[in-house]
């Protein structure tokens, strides 16, 4: 009797699996789909606004950036969604490969531009324009021409993947180079995000209680409670990947029937989501 109950619970739990693996795949690509047309529309609006305004501060340097960087990954968004629809990858390894890099290369360089916008209103920081524009070029720069051929040289070429598949590269991430990587990229991102949320929030603090009542009257007070906007989205959006990451580091060699392969990708569909971020510039949560 004992053993029919574990081969019982056994087989339930194997009938699972196939529903639960569903119900994630249903997850994904409604995430793409929401990140796709909410991030569309917002860079559409985002875009129009400013043109109208024709500023050209250190802020709308970086936004106009963020724009361009939100663009280049929701035109890759499509191919995702018709891999995960159609459950076959048509493109070819070199798109596949290049639509794997564009999300990782569009996280951090947001990460870069949101973390830059934190610490320029956080420490008051004043650059020419000039400055600016040579920082943000140097920053497309080495992402253009050199990073981004890193990754389509040596990201998925030291394994053999079939043509139909694409997004599993979880055989290159047991490799001690790409897990040094990969937990240096975890801590730093972790760091910096914790580092600048506490300073923030002590600053924050401080203007509360040196403003009180008439907090939101005060300019100063306004644009560092907005910073905060930028820290909240890499909170929401990018640590719960970088904190799955170094699980599935960990455990993606105990992996074999690649059950946590779906929660990677819904987290790292999560960072995706960062590009809602000029829809809530339009309706006026950050602006």
């Amino acid at each position: 009797m004992p053993n029919s109950s574990i081969t019982q619970q056994s087989h339930s739990s194997n009938e699972t699996l196939p529903d639960t693996l569903e119900r994630l795949h249903t997850v994904l690509i409604a995430l793409y789909i929401i990140n796709l047309a909410g991030g569309t529309l917002g860079v559409i609006m985002m875009s129009h606004q400013l043109f109208q305004r024709r500023s050209q501060s250190v802020m709308t340097i970086i936004i106009i950036s963020l724009l361009v960087l939100h663009t280049f990954m929701l035109l890759s968004i499509p191919f995702r969604l018709s891999y995960y629809i159609l459950r076959e990858w048509k493109f070819g390894r070199v798109a596949c490969k290049l639509a794997s890099a564009i999300i990782y290369l569009h996280m951090y360089t947001t990460f870069a531009f949101y973390m830059a916008i934190v610490i320029i209103r956080l420490f008051r920081l004043e650059f020419r324009k000039c400055y600016t524009t040579t920082l943000v070029a140097a920053v497309w720069l080495m992402g253009a021409l050199v990073i981004t051929p890193i990754l389509l040289s040596y990201y998925g070429t030291s394994k053999t993947y079939h043509s139909s598949e694409c997004f599993q590269f979880q055989k290159e991430i047991q490799e001690a180079p790409m897990v040094i990587m990969n937990y240096c990229m975890v801590g730093i991102l972790v760091v910096v995000c914790v580092v600048l949320t506490i300073i923030q929030l002590s600053v924050i603090y401080r203007l509360a209680v040196k403003y009180w009542p008439d907090i939101n009257s005060h300019v100063e007070f306004r644009a560092q409670a907005k910073s905060f906007f930028f820290i909240l989205v890499t909170l929401v959006c990018f640590m719960p990947h970088h904190v799955f990451r170094a699980y599935y580091i960990q455990n993606c060699h105990l992996d074999k029937d690649r059950k946590l392969l779906p929660y990677n990708e819904i987290f790292l569909a999560l960072t995706t989501m960062c590009c809602l971020d000029m829809l809530c510039f339009i309706a006026g949560i950050a602006h």
